[in-house]
């Protein structure tokens, strides 16, 4: 007779977790001398936060791929728009051609994720992997039209949260290593 037909369904949910299969109710308790364990992400409160950045925001510092930018307090730098009856978040970045480059987050399948369209013309996806109150850190999942994966892509991105300030990092890729990193720090006026 097979084990699980013997076990009542008490045991058998014991004998998943001693195995590893399934976590242990207790995992999430704090040991006297051990680090307490992470929260779990929270997509659907991190898309809220980035859909409270809906206007436009100015540049007051920061540089892009290596190079410092000047900042201009008269004209937005990045903008947010809802769309899509509130399923989506459009962010402009480098408002106005000839550079605007133009990213949509988004929920997909109950994780946070997003899509860059780059003036480099391909097209970086990501998902939320960490994030709290204060910042939120994507991860790449795939570029689309890129002919060769050597090519420079946006690899990495971030959100850091002030009190009406952002800053976001982004990282770029070239040769499959890490190249230029780019940092943009806006305020709402």
């Amino acid at each position: 007779m097979p084990i699980h037909r013997r076990l009542p369904l008490s045991g058998i949910i014991f004998l998943l977790m001693l195995s590893g299969i399934l976590g242990t109710p207790l995992a999430s308790q704090t040991a006297v001398g051990q680090s307490p364990q992470p929260k779990p992400l929270n997509s659907q409160a991190q898309f809220e936060k980035i859909k409270e950045l809906k206007g436009d925001w100015y540049l007051v510092g920061g540089n892009q791929l290596g190079k410092e930018l000047e900042a201009n307090p008269n004209e937005p730098f990045v903008t947010y728009e809802i769309s899509a009856g509130g399923h989506c978040v459009i962010e402009k970045l480098f408002v106005g051609p000839p550079k605007e480059m133009t990213t949509i987050y988004h929920m997909d399948n109950g994780q946070l994720a997003m899509a860059h369209y780059c003036s480099l013309g391909n097209q970086p996806h990501m998902v939320a992997v960490k994030g709290d109150d204060q910042n939120i850190i994507f991860q790449l999942t795939k570029v689309g039209n890129m002919s060769h994966p050597n090519d420079l892509h946006i690899s990495s991105h971030s959100l850091d949260f002030g009190n009406n300030e952002l800053t976001a990092h982004w990282g770029a890729t070239k040769d499959q290593k890490p190249a230029s990193t780019s940092r943009f720090r806006v305020k709402r006026k």
